[in-house]
């Protein structure tokens, strides 16, 4: 999915989460521009129309709740038989996070978090919506406290289909209500014991009901009590224990009537009136410390208490303090004598028939049995525990006692250790007796889950409180994965392993590889071009200008500058000198004008010739140099100012006819200052 585009709209840049009903990504609304979360749907349960249809109603219902404390969702499609939906991005933690690091959280700042949490499910409750799913998982909060509580109504569309992602279960196991635990379908008064439970896990930093199954955890729901924060945590107000108290009864009739009222408690719960206001009490059926008057029951109801698993005490046991009478004697037979010597030949006659079957008996048993009773010499079972099987095995033989070998998961000893026995050790027992031993299997076995896709910030919070022996990190440069995000693991996925036994090797992307520019200045254009593709670079030159430091065609300066990390296969501009600046020059331009007297010679002329000198240089455009009436030959000393590349230019007429031009360029005046 990492790279895909939804609809090509929504660019999934990388995994942030997963539940048991969808995986959740970090996408890019190329549209509006924007970071958003798109929730795909898991592909299993992409066929199934009827969940489709209840998953669409339900994302549309929460669609119209628009609250400050509520995930704003801004989009539902469907693409390929992947459908999702597309809400707004909260950069934070679940509440979940935060409660591992904070807990138990301080009373003003739990009060100041879950009147956020009340406020945006009274809003959902309002609008006719219950969660079904309160948890610490599914409260988002930023660096500010500030709450975005997310899935609302979501939850129901799960009742339409099975999920087996057990870590999904559990977690939500742990907030649900007793109700919910009988089959029943959830109210708002389940939700408001769901949030009993967050409140209870923030202020003590346990949950009430812990538990490694659903079924364990669910049970405890409907029967068992849980501990009073207060005794785990004393610190709470007794203002704050009550609502936990109220908020958790067992029978929905005893909880606040709506979320709204418990917003309203918790709003006045630290007022210094309040804070050690009485423990209130509830008489939960649960509460078996509660004193009740039980009537007599008949035999009817006698046989309902004993079908339910209830006692029922014989009444001389309950009036324990009256005298027991005793029982009358029989009168004695008036007519005792009566049947005379007859009567008493057949008494004679019976007592002896008895005597010899009693006599009889004892002689089996004294053939048969007594002889094994009285030779059984009883045998103590010995300490088997923390023994190995072999081990275990070699002090049976020794006992003369046989062995049934039962094998069980266990997280703290190792594989073939014997955990448990029975009888226990020090019993005694007779000769050739059977002694069961529970062989430890070693720690349960998990699937190792997927986490290729991840950032690597997304993986360390999930790894916070993990099992495994050790986690390595390992960064490895790439051009093709994204910086951060997570390449390969070790073990891969799906691979059952024990956890406290494995190291987990997660390897992730550095980004592309770089190097450092090296510092070129001063080198000539070859030995910068060679040293740069040295590095992995590519070069690319330019003009550098003047310079009186750095002599022409040497580096004056790189761009990206030296020491800056930069993607191997980059392009780095390298400005060479063009050494230093070069200066005007000023040449003096001889020209001589000859005036021809007639006679050839260089005598005057009497009328004379008119002379115009034009000239350009760095400082003028056609500028007249000279323009007069010569009567015999004259020279002009013409100054002219180039410019370093530049030219100069002059013209020279006489009786408006051009008899002379020349142009002077800078190159050609060499040695000239």
């Amino acid at each position: 999915m990492i790279g895909k585009r939804l609809n090509g709209r929504y660019q999934i840049l990388s995994r942030i989460g997963d539940g048991g009903m969808a995986v959740v990504y970090k996408a890019k609304d190329l549209i509006l521009d924007r970071l958003c979360a798109v929730k795909v749907l898991r592909q299993e349960f992409s066929n199934d129309e009827a969940f489709i249809r209840r998953f669409r109603r339900e994302a549309e219902a929460v669609a119209s709740l628009s609250h400050p404390n509520i995930v704003n969702i801004y989009d539902i499609g469907d693409e390929s038989d992947l459908y999702y939906i597309v809400m707004e991005y909260v950069d934070g933690v679940t509440l979940k996070a935060y409660i591992k690091e904070f807990a138990p959280v301080p009373p003003e700042n739990s009060v100041y978090i879950l009147k956020q949490i009340a406020s945006a499910i009274e809003h959902a409750h309002q609008h006719g919506i219950v969660h079904r799913d309160i948890k610490p998982q599914n409260i988002l909060i930023d660096e500010h406290d500030r709450v975005k509580v997310t899935d609302f109504g979501i939850a129901l569309a799960t009742t339409g289909a099975t999920i087996t992602y057990t870590n999904s279960i559990i977690g939500s196991a742990h907030y649900l209500s007793p109700e919910q635990a009988k089959g029943s379908v959830a109210t708002i008064k389940s939700d408001i014991y769901a949030f009993g439970i967050v409140m209870y896990e923030m202020l003590t930093g346990q949950l009430p009901f812990p538990g490694e199954s659903p079924v364990t955890v669910a049970l405890k729901h409907l029967s068992e009590p849980y501990v009073l924060p207060r005794d785990i945590n004393p610190s709470i107000p007794q203002s704050l224990e009550n609502i936990i108290i109220r908020a958790l009864a067992k029978n929905p009739e005893d909880r606040y009537d709506t979320i709204g009222d418990v917003y309203d408690d918790l709003s006045t719960a630290l007022d210094p009136s309040r804070i050690d206001e009485p423990r209130i009490q509830l008489l939960d059926d649960h509460d078996a410390d509660a004193t009740r008057i039980i009537p007599p029951a008949d035999d009817a109801e006698k046989s309902q208490l004993i079908g339910t698993g209830a006692s029922v005490a014989p009444q001389a046991a309950v009036d324990d303090e009256k005298e027991v009478e005793k029982p009358k004697k029989e009168p004695k037979n008036k007519n005792k004598n009566k049947g005379g010597k007859n009567g008493k030949k057949k008494k004679r006659v019976l007592t002896a028939v008895i005597a010899a079957l009693i006599i009889a008996i004892l002689a089996v048993a004294g053939i048969f049995v007594l002889p094994k009773f009285f030779a059984a010499d009883h045998v103590k079972v010995p300490i088997l525990k923390g023994k190995t099987l072999d081990q275990a095995l070699e002090l049976l033989d020794d006992h003369q006692l046989k062995a049934k070998k039962k094998n069980v998961t266990d997280e703290h000893a190792p594989k073939g250790i014997v955990v448990d026995q029975n009888p226990k050790a020090g019993k005694e027992v007779s000769p050739g007796s059977t002694v069961t031993i529970y062989v430890s299997k070693g720690p349960k076995e998990e699937e190792v889950p997927d986490y290729i896709g991840y950032s690597k910030d997304a993986v360390e919070q999930l790894l916070k409180d993990n099992k495994y022996k050790d986690v390595i990190w390992k960064g490895v440069p790439s051009t093709d994965v994204p910086e951060g995000q997570i390449i390969s693991q070790k073990p891969e996925a799906g691979k059952q392993i024990v956890p406290q036994e494995t190291v987990l090797e997660l390897t992730y992307s550095t980004g592309p590889e770089t190097a450092e520019v090296p510092d070129l200045t001063g080198l000539s254009k070859d030995d910068a071009e060679s040293r740069l593709k040295a590095a992995g670079f590519d070069v690319t030159f330019a003009d550098g200008g003047y310079s009186d430091n750095v002599e022409k065609d040497h580096v004056m300066k790189t761009d990206p500058s030296p020491g800056t990390a930069l993607a191997v296969g980059k392009t780095v501009t390298v400005y060479l000198s063009k050494g230093p600046k070069a200066q005007a020059k000023t040449t003096i331009q001889n020209i001589t004008v000859a005036v021809d007297g007639g006679d050839g010679g260089d005598k005057p002329d009497k009328d004379g010739v008119h002379v115009q000198i034009y000239f350009s240089d760095m400082n003028n455009e056609q500028k007249l140099f000279a323009d007069e009436t010569i009567k015999k030959t004259k020279t002009y000393n013409l100054p002219l100012t180039i410019a370093p590349g530049g030219s100069a230019r002059y013209q020279v007429y006489v009786d408006g006819q051009l008899v002379r031009q020349e142009t002077i360029r800078y190159d050609d005046l060499d040695g000239v200052d």
